[in-house]
């Protein structure tokens, strides 16, 4: 029966990978895309307002030429008839000139709006994309890194727990990504929206100043899409698949720095080495939560991480030379230290071992351990 289900569950791998490597296949062609008519409708929206400047200037001939024809009619003694026919032949000309300007604005206004509304789907297939991928890189860790624990699992009461556990740390993921999603990219996205609104009643009124507002606009969207970007690094680095959990970690500590402000040094101690897809994320993940809880609480512009790799266990230290605090009553008041009873909690699901020390104006060093392969010492 395992031997079966292990099978069914490698089968289920391979089917989701495919899947993974065709959303990314989707994700890229949609962004080549995008770039491409983004380029395609700066040009366009540069023609139409030479076209209109176009159109101003035939009007204004148009009139001229109308004029014209009403003296020559009103004063037809004064010219020959060779020169009404050359004036009428060049009024209608003008008027002719003008609504092929006319229809050719229209032309271009109907494809710039068009466009708008293909960029607009794009990165909505965009997004989609990046967040199907981002769930099934984590439907795969899960599984990669669950099955061998599961499987060696043979109480039924410790399933449920386990199963409450992981369903209470996807929720509180959720709920973080969710805000996150609405305090930034989401209310940026609103404002973006309701500027181009008004860019489009500029259009024709003010091209220079509707120029400006789009370029300002276009600095807006590359924020948001960094931020947008900083979420999904959030939510599964690829360094961490890639590379392994140290330059995972590098590449956060230099996203943290950047955005708080703090300096943060890394120590590695002990020959690195992969671990369980699931250990790794463990790991990365009580870091995180360790240096957030710095940048919130610690009021300091130093830190430090040191991680060790021992034989038989992975131990991480976090250093903060800030405030500190009373740890006895943070993790008995959940309600307001939330993040450090989530880190106890994540570690005492791999058996792990968690500790702080703190007192008031000394500082923190938050200290946890998670064994290597405990499997596998189980059995000798």
């Amino acid at each position: 029966m395992s031997d079966r289900l292990n099978q069914i569950l490698n089968d289920t791998l391979l089917v989701i990978e495919s899947g993974k490597e065709e959303i990314f296949y989707i994700a890229e062609s949609t962004r080549a895309e995008t770039q491409r008519l983004i380029q395609e409708l700066a040009q366009l929206r540069q023609e139409i307002v030479e076209l209109i400047e176009n159109v101003d200037t035939q009007q204004k001939i148009k009139r001229r030429m109308r004029q014209k024809l009403m003296e020559v009619s009103r004063d037809y003694k004064r010219y020959t008839e060779t020169d009404m026919m050359e004036t009428y032949s060049q009024a209608k000309d003008a008027q002719v000139t003008l609504q092929l300007l006319q229809a050719r604005e229209l032309q271009l206004r109907s494809r710039r709006d068009e466009i708008e509304r293909s960029l607009r789907q794009m990165q909505n297939t965009i997004e989609r994309a990046e967040n199907l991928m981002t769930q099934v890189s984590t439907a795969i860790n899960f599984l990669t890194g669950g099955i061998e624990e599961i499987n060696q699992i043979q109480n039924i009461e410790q399933r449920q727990e386990i199963g409450l556990r992981v369903i209470k740390a996807q929720e509180e993921e959720r709920r973080r990504v969710a805000r996150e999603i609405h305090d930034g990219p989401a209310q940026t996205l609103a404002n973006i929206v309701l500027r181009l609104e008004i860019a489009e009643k500029l259009l024709e009124l003010d091209p220079k100043r509707t120029k400006n507002e789009l370029n300002d606009l276009k600095n807006l969207v590359r924020a948001n899409l960094q931020d947008i970007r900083r979420i999904i690094f959030d939510l599964r680095p690829m360094a961490l698949d890639d590379l392994g959990i140290v330059p995972a970690i590098k590449k956060y500590i230099d996203n943290f720095q950047e955005t708080y402000g703090i300096r943060c040094d890394l120590v590695v101690e002990g020959r690195e080495r992969r671990l369980l897809p699931a250990m790794e994320v463990a790991l990365f993940r009580l870091i995180q939560e360790g240096m957030t809880n710095v940048a919130r609480h610690a009021f300091t512009i130093d830190s430090k991480i040191i991680l060790q790799f021992q034989e038989d266990w992975t131990k991480a230290k976090i250093i903060d030379y800030g405030r500190g605090f009373n740890p006895k009553n943070a993790l008995e008041a959940p309600g307001e230290h939330f993040g450090l009873i989530g880190m106890r909690e994540r570690v005492e699901m791999f058996s792990g071992r968690f500790s702080i020390q703190s007192s008031s104006g000394a500082g923190t060093t938050l200290e946890f351990s998670i064994p290597f392969k405990k499997e596998e010492s189980d059995q000798t």
